[in-house]
């Protein structure tokens, strides 16, 4: 992230004020005792506040500011004394800070412990209703229409808790926070609703008035119990209990099928909170695993949905949240007789900015292995400086009468596929896919300098001294994060070649590994034969 610090005087206190996306938070700072380094170590440490308590990420990977090989004893006061109308002035300060979520609070990708599907169903699939989560062509102008509606939300409630058990009540699922009732009868039913509704005072109007109580809504001890999960604790506690309440609505409650059938109608008001909350939880998952080691193929089958064009749709937008599993026959249960299979690649897993997360931990159906996708952001879709980063393709792998399998891919995966490829051939598929593809990108896609550049770092790689001075430093690298031993030893060529902008080679195979995404698979040799 960049983010750009304004300095100014203001009622006789200098301030720092960080701008970032229309949100201003202020600090003081004292030019006549604090020094440049000080300064910088006051922004490192309320970065790190910031960072980690929105998104978990307790560790940098970069952090750099223009100032910061000046001498450490010099005081602002002494930079800035000569500037005119000191200290009534605005000095800017930009700081790059790239962080994350360290080693050992992430889990593992690894899924041998969680059963595959059985031939009972806890949940029949004949009640889910037709689900697409695709964009189409024609639909394009009601985004902003999302847009606007979430951004013109404004909580009335003093408690997020409330607006979103009220939001619940209110769509119909009482029945999805309470304690099971077993009685068919349907009055019966609507009378214990009404005592119910009246037990924790609902105002349809007013959520403030909402009382939450434990005994009666029951799926709050349900969260309680699900927060002190291994996993979770594992990853340092870092989703809120309201987090959790709105996976285990989505996964685990029957108010899933409406909210995803109002959403494909593009009635996200609808479930404003539990869409809120549900992409914030994802999103903070999404940073706590580690994605860098994924190589599985997930699924997602949709009942009666057949594309008899595959331009009809806009590629890289979810209008929904997506469920998807690596169990091809859950996939095949939810298609049912006729429809079709959504395939995504790997690369989808490792971009950065495609948000999922594994939830099979909280979800009551450990059969399903669940890893769910979030809602595309509004906001990414007209924003071309983000699509290459939280775009995917889409075309149809192969199909019959029945079934339609279509494949989502990473745009970077598309961008470099070919080229990736054409060269690992030329090199009887020797070297890593990822590292072709990084040396590809850094060089515009020139091939001829590719197959320049992949000369030298074979010739470097292969001398004994430099595979010993990885093994001295392999165990720091996976301790980062940096689990791509190829990606590792380039980063250490290119630091002792001189590599402008990196500090560490360590910084590099991180950002790279981690932040940036490696879109290739060893499959994806295999794949691209056929």
């Amino acid at each position: 992230i960049v983010l750009t610090f304004i300095y100014k005087q203001e009622f006789n206190s200098f301030q720092i004020i960080l701008n970032e996306s229309g949100t201003a938070h202020k600090e003081p700072f004292n030019p006549y005792s604090m020094t440049l380094k000080q300064g910088l170590e006051h922004l490192k440490h309320q970065l790190q506040i910031r960072q980690e308590s929105l998104y978990g990420e307790d560790e940098f990977i970069k952090l750099e500011c223009n100032f910061d090989k000046f001498k450490p004893q010099i005081l602002l006061n002494d930079i800035y004394r000569n500037f005119p109308h000191y200290p009534n002035i605005q000095v800017y300060w930009e700081v790059h800070c790239i962080s994350m979520v360290s080693y050992k609070h992430t889990i593992c990708i690894e899924r041998t412990d969680i059963p595959k599907s059985s031939p009972s169903k806890d949940i029949s699939s004949n009640q889910k209703p037709k689900f697409n989560p695709l964009l189409y062509e024609c639909d394009i102008h009601r985004l902003k229409t999302i847009q606007d509606t979430m951004f013109s939300i404004k909580d009335t409630s003093n408690n997020q808790w409330k607006s979103l058990l009220h939001e619940v009540v209110k769509n119909g699922f009482l029945n999805n926070l309470i304690a099971p009732q077993y009685t068919n009868n349907k009055k019966e039913q609507e009378q214990l609703h009404e005592t119910i509704n009246q037990q924790i005072n609902y105002n349809e109007k007013n959520a403030n008035e909402l009382i939450l109580n434990e005994n009666i809504l029951t799926i709050l001890n349900e969260v309680k119990e699900l927060y002190h999960d291994d996993i979770h604790k594992q990853m340092g506690y870092p989703l809120q209990l309201i987090h959790i309440c709105a996976i285990l609505l989505y996964c685990g409650k029957s108010c899933n099928f409406e909210f995803s059938y109002d959403q494909i109608q593009f009635q996200h008001s609808k479930w404003k909170y539990l869409d809120w909350h549900l992409q914030q939880a994802i999103l903070i998952l999404h940073n706590h695993e580690r994605r860098e080691e994924e190589s599985i193929e997930l699924y997602c089958g949709l009942k009666k949905v057949r594309l008899e064009n595959i331009k009809e749709i806009k590629e890289w937008f979810f209008i929904s949240h997506v469920s998807t599993s690596d169990d091809i026959q859950v996939a095949k249960m939810f298609r049912s007789d006729r429809g079709c299979i959504l395939h995504f690649h790997p690369s989808m897993r490792r971009a950065n900015m495609i948000y999922s997360c594994d939830v099979s931990w909280i979800s009551p159906f450990k059969n399903e292995r669940e890893i769910l996708f979030s809602r595309s952001h509004v906001i990414q879709f007209y924003n071309t400086n983000t699509k290459e980063e939280a775009g995917w393709n889409a075309r149809i792998e192969k199909e019959d009468k029945n079934t339609q399998m279509i494949l989502l891919t990473w745009t970077r995966y598309d961008q470099f596929i070919q080229q990736t490829m054409s060269i690992s051939k030329m090199w009887s598929h020797s070297i890593d896919l990822n590292l072709i593809y990084i040396v590809l990108a850094s060089v515009q896609g020139n091939i001829e300098l590719t197959m320049e550049c992949l000369s030298l770092i074979e010739e470097w790689r292969n001398e004994t001294k430099n595979k010993m001075k990885y093994e001295e430093k392999k165990k720091e690298f996976m301790e980062r994060r940096c689990c791509n031993h190829h990606i590792n030893l380039f980063s250490i060529f290119l630091v002792e070649k001189g590599l402008p902008g990196y500090n560490t080679s360590i910084e590099f195979a991180a950002i790279m590994t981690v932040k940036d995404g490696l879109p290739f698979v060893e499959k994806d040799k295999e794949r691209y034969e056929q």
